[in-house]
């Protein structure tokens, strides 16, 4: 690329047959910042020239030889970007035309010259050169630039392409991650409610059943996903804290137990916030579970928090886990009229009244349509009927009518679940290897 005029020292050529002439403008310019050359001849002046990187080049157009028109003309083709300048007599302003035209010369200027008129005039031409330098510097410096830039953007471009990839690939790989994640944290918390029901066997499948009506309740109240899969999981865990009460005291109902037996019964919601507190990311989850047994009214345990100071959450879970033993407990009542009048009796003492709307609401939804537990249900109406299959029997889409638990009582998968291959696979390995006493039940179309 052309380099940068201002870095420069212009160089200016004087060509004149005459030595004292020659003499007289190197004297002229000595002040200046220039560099100045001389040639006596036009042929010496073309072999100067060849040096390249002249600004300005002036010629007198009498010499021998060659005239100043017919140097300049040649001058024009070595050095094209050079201001050309003729010298020349009052007579001979039809050479200084010529050269003008043909020599491409910027301005004539006659002898005997006004050295101060000279002087300006030289200078000018060097000026105009050092910009049309300069011009094309600057156009050639963008040229390239814009080139580099072209590249580097399409670089940049291919740059991003890939990163983009590769972030896309990370991103699906991340997700598939956190979802396996995501799912063994929920088998876990499941397989360990199973666990805790082996301590606590007046109920079966309490926990999960209460976490499948706390779930549906607080996406009817509105709460968003995440405090929703708090409720959750919080209701699935909200016994654990039973683990370290004795087995006698877990066979009595609580209105049975002694003072000193009830005083140990109270302490199992603390001991369940503090065993899962380590985990930070079940944290919330433990505040619902050390006061899901609150009362409405303030005479809870274990803080006798009153109304709307108990988390929502404990509220709900509060309702689902009355309601749940009182339908399978050790009640002797187990119809969902009955049940919903039993608590009625104790909404504003013991329950949230505002809530209860939704709990009836979501139980009805879960039993009118499949269990004969309903009230007012016309069975002839149902569509599907209750069969017993083993695992070699079952199909996808078949929807599970009970509770399937292991010979050994662990749940394997919920009432309601809808089968898939993957399930249908675990409960063939589970039959395997903890044979159940009974068949499989689940729901099929009527013919």
């Amino acid at each position: 690329m052309t380099e940068n005029p201002k870095d420069i020292m212009p160089k200016v050529l004087f060509v004149d047959d005459e030595e004292n002439v020659l003499r007289s403008l190197k004297r002229l310019f000595v002040d200046e910042k220039l560099e100045i050359f001389t040639a006596p001849s036009g042929r010496e002046g073309l072999e100067i020239l060849k040096g390249g990187g002249f600004s300005v080049i002036v010629s007198d157009q009498r010499m021998p030889e060659m005239s100043g028109s017919e140097f300049l003309e040649k001058a024009k083709r070595i050095s094209p970007d050079a201001v050309r300048i003729v010298l020349t007599g009052y007579a001979d302003v039809n050479a200084a035309m010529d050269a003008i035209n043909k020599g491409g010369a910027y301005r004539y200027i006659t002898k005997p010259w006004n050295d101060n008129d000279l002087l300006i005039a030289i200078l000018n031409a060097v000026e105009m050169s050092n910009l049309q330098r300069e011009n094309k510097y600057l156009t050639e410096l963008t040229k390239k630039q814009n080139e580099e830039l072209k590249k580097w953007s399409s670089e940049l471009e291919m740059y991003v392409q890939q990163q983009t990839m590769d972030l896309t690939k990370q991103n699906k790989e991340l997700t598939k991650a956190t979802e396996k994640l995501k799912k063994n944290f929920n088998d876990f918390i499941a397989a360990f409610s199973n666990l805790i029901e082996l301590r606590d066997k007046t109920v079966l499948s309490h926990s999960n059943s209460v976490s499948s009506l706390a779930e549906e309740i607080a996406e009817r109240l509105g709460l968003n996903s995440s405090e929703i899969e708090t409720v959750s999981i919080a209701a699935q865990l909200h016994d654990i804290g039973k683990i370290g009460i004795p087995d006698i005291i877990l066979l009595k109902t609580p209105d049975t137990l002694t003072p000193d037996e009830l005083s140990e019964y109270k302490k199992h919601p603390v001991r369940g916030q503090t065993a899962i507190d380590f985990i930070e990311g079940l944290r919330e989850a433990g505040v619902l579970i050390r006061h899901h047994h609150e009362w409405y009214n303030g005479k809870g345990f274990p803080d006798g928090l009153k109304g709307k100071d108990i988390p929502a959450g404990a509220r709900i879970i509060a309702l689902a886990d009355k309601f749940d033993r009182l339908m399978h407990g050790g009640y002797k009542d187990h119809t969902i009229k009955s049940v919903l009048e039993k608590m009625k009796t104790v909404l504003g003492s013991q329950l949230d009244p505002e809530l209860f709307p939704l709990l009836v609401e979501t139980v009805k939804g879960k039993f009118t349509a499949s269990s004969a537990e309903a009230d007012n249900v016309d069975l002839s109406a149902l569509r599907s009927v209750e069969v017993e299959l083993y695992p070699k029997d079952l199909m996808p889409g078949m929807v599970v009518s009970r509770d399937i638990r292991s010979g050994t009582g662990l749940l394997m998968l919920r009432m309601g679940t809808a089968l898939n291959e993957k399930n249908i696979g675990t409960l063939t390995r589970g039959y395997h290897l903890d044979p159940a006493t009974t068949g499989i039940f689940v729901w099929v179309k009527r013919k």
